[in-house]
């Protein structure tokens, strides 16, 4: 039976929210999927309402985790903003009424063993009425690890739920400030377990993601001028990718064709060029002006860049084919224009300006330069960055003093911040 993950049917008053489940993984490992059709009237949103029960500790001491893995899970399905979830502390009728009365029709369980060096997650999607398992998943890993194996679980919720990637298990590198230099550190998408992936007391900055989740690259001064260097999270230590005699800088990847564009002096001026991400080849010189191009974005289809350029007489965006050809200007009504990245969807380009005359706002806008819509206000907000699926961004603001990371969603509601220790910025988003 061929797999189909309908999509929710949002924004309309009235209309059946109707989501098809695919059931995996019953109790007998023979026998046959089904499907198992779920329909509820929720009028005007695009979230699914779930019941969840205290998760049972099978093995082990749960005292000993930061946090317990049905918490972990919860929190991921109330972030990813498609799910409202009702909790309780067994499946007992009083509970089955609350979830039914919030409308939830279905409830999640789970239990966990906890041994000396490994876990195993259960969790199981169940319907509200039947009774029957409509999603069952098992995890195993170290005994660390539990909070990944909910995340999975979380992002197979989403996938079946709703036909598109969750990102929970998706990571943020970012530079954080500190004694006088800029370090690499990396965190989990939701803030958890931030850690330090470079230590060499240089200036490193603009980390890339390129191609998974644990390859970046980043530019770094580590011996002298700034060059691109290479960094996997699992080993830390930059490998220099290709160096030249200009200052080379602001990375972005192109993950359809395995190749970067880039800002370089290598010329003179700043000028943007096109290479493969291994560094191997020569590289394709894109602009050819006397002012500065910098700070490349590539849209999802590897065949446009935006980028910002001064040539107007103030930093303002422009778009042109990966060629360099068909070049022109989107932005016009802004004392300056930076940081320009666009949305993965395609149909959005979020974007750096000052409006005001004093603090930066992050803004989108459509890549023809219609329908500027501004996000954010206080402080200074600066390098805006999509999720893979999206449906959220994160930037960097300084609204509480210092600067932090934060998140929110793509029409600038909902804000989150990440990171507490002031001096941090340029988030990079990975993919899935």
């Amino acid at each position: 039976m061929p797999k189909s993950f309908p999509k929710s049917r949002s924004g309309f008053a009235g209309g059946l929210f109707t989501l098809a489940l695919l059931v995996l993984g019953g109790l007998r490992a023979d026998a046959p999927a089904q499907d198992v059709i779920i329909t509820s009237e929720q009028k005007g949103a695009e979230t699914l309402v779930v019941g969840m029960t205290a998760f049972t500790v099978t093995a082990g001491n749960a005292r000993t985790l930061t946090q317990r893995p049905e918490d972990v899970l919860a929190a991921d399905l109330d972030f990813s903003g498609r799910f409202r979830v009702e909790r309780a502390a067994a499946f007992t009728p009083a509970a089955k009424a609350l979830f039914s009365q919030e409308g939830a029709l279905a409830y999640i369980r789970g239990s966990y063993a906890l041994e000396p060096n490994r876990h195993v997650f259960n969790a199981e999607l169940v319907d509200l009425e039947s009774g029957e398992i409509i999603l069952r998943r098992t995890y195993e890993g170290g005994r660390d690890d539990i909070r990944a194996s909910a995340h999975r679980f979380a992002d197979e919720l989403v996938l079946q739920l709703f036909g598109e990637k969750g990102i929970a298990q998706t990571r943020i590198a970012y530079v954080n400030r500190r004694a006088g230099a800029k370090e690499i550190w990396l965190m989990d998408y939701d803030g958890a377990g931030p850690r330090a992936l470079t230590r060499n007391g240089s200036i490193n900055l603009s980390p890339v993601f390129t191609g998974s989740k644990d390859r970046l690259l980043i530019t770094s001064y580590l011996h002298g001028q700034p060059q691109f260097y290479g960094l996997d999270v699992t080993r830390p230590a930059l490998q220099p990718v290709f160096t030249s005699r200009g200052m080379n800088s602001a990375p972005a990847y192109n993950a359809l064709d395995d190749e970067i564009v880039y800002a370089s002096t290598v010329d003179g001026n700043s000028e943007l060029y096109r290479r493969k991400a291994s560094g191997g080849g020569r590289p394709q010189r894109l602009t050819f002006s006397w002012t500065i191009e910098t700070t490349p974005s590539w849209s999802p289809n590897g065949q446009e860049i935006v980028y910002v350029s001064d040539r107007s007489g103030k930093p303002m965006l422009y778009v042109m084919d990966r060629d360099g050809a068909g070049d022109r200007r989107i932005t016009y009504d802004y004392t300056y224009c930076g940081s320009p990245a666009w949305s993965p969807r395609g149909d959005r380009i979020a974007f750096v300006a000052m409006d005001d005359g004093k603090n930066l706002n992050i803004y989108t806008i459509a890549p023809d330069g219609s329908d500027p819509v501004r996000l954010t206000s206080g402080g200074s907000n600066e390098n805006p960055v999509w999720s893979p699926d999206g449906r959220f961004i994160a930037f960097s603001s300084t609204r509480t003093g210092n600067a932090d990371i934060y998140v929110m969603r793509a029409d600038g509601t909902q804000v989150r911040r990440l990171t507490w220790s002031g001096g941090n910025t340029m988030p990079s988003w990975s993919g899935y």
